[in-house]
């Protein structure tokens, strides 16, 4: 059975309550994933019913049998996979920290992913024989290589973003208080030492991160579609984006200790 990604989407797509109405977004996008994935498994497991079957009888019937299992089974193959990428694509739009420039790349690259698929599909129909399915296996296969780079490149861009937003929040806030701890030091009202010092580590916290998420960027940018340890170099991005996210956590803490800080009275 082809690997097509369940796990690892399952990674970080997490729901919270159901979205009512019919607007099409992540979550209604997600739900068509995991409806092609099911369809997708069953097929496959009539498919390989159906081989061994005609395997081991070599009639007509099961021959013709084997045929309509297989191309039912690549059908969906296709289908699971084109929804899975357009389900990124939703993901990448409700994403804060993208930029405009990367969700335009990432757009252009997944929708001629889905296009392909789209089109390959259609070819099954006009399969007229088993060695004809096996062609256009081989050709899926060979363009799959590419997708799972796409796909891993796309998750951790998604998962840059948010560590972006993150950052970007936790800047703001270090502005804030940089401004109010130079009214407090400049009335005279208080010791900010000690204030000064955890904006500093905050500071340095998020200095830290960026190394962190530069250096997941610069894994996932190296992998090529040649490559047999795709998954171990995605992982190895998302530890390091974890390692991020964790600079990011201290420095949102040493900012709440300066908040406790300028409120309490010397």
């Amino acid at each position: 059975m082809r690997k097509i990604l369940p796990a690892l989407l399952l990674s970080f797509f997490v729901f919270s309550t159901p979205i009512l109405g019919q607007e099409f977004n992540f979550q209604k996008a997600y739900e068509d994933y995991l409806f092609n994935y099911n369809q997708y498994r069953q097929s496959y497991s009539d498919f390989v019913a159906a081989k061994e079957a005609y395997l081991t009888y070599q009639t007509l019937t099961s021959k013709n049998t084997a045929l309509e299992k297989t191309q039912k089974m690549l059908k969906n193959e296709d289908e699971v996979i084109r929804t899975y990428l357009t389900a990124l694509r939703m993901k990448i739009a409700e994403t804060a920290g993208i930029t405009n420039d990367e969700q335009s790349i990432l757009y252009l690259k997944l929708d001629n992913e889905v296009s392909w698929y789209g089109k390959h599909k259609d070819s099954l129909s006009s399969a007229a024989t088993l060695e004809d399915l096996v062609s256009s296996s081989k050709k899926m296969s060979d363009q799959y290589k590419n997708t799972e780079v796409l796909t891993y490149q796309t998750l951790g861009t998604i998962l840059s973003g948010k560590e972006n937003d993150f950052r970007n929040q936790i800047n703001t806030k270090i502005q804030d208080l940089k401004g109010k701890i130079g009214e407090i030091r400049q009335k005279g009202d208080k010791d900010t030492s000690l204030s000064e010092r955890w904006l500093l580590e905050a500071e340095n916290r998020l200095t830290r991160s960026q190394e962190k998420q530069f250096a997941a960027q610069q894994i996932l940018a190296k992998i090529k579609s040649t490559n047999t340890d795709k998954n171990q170099s995605y992982n190895k991005a998302q530890f390091s984006l974890e390692e991020s996210h964790q600079y990011l956590k201290e420095a949102n803490s040493y900012l709440r200790e300066v908040i406790r800080e300028i409120k309490s009275a010397d």
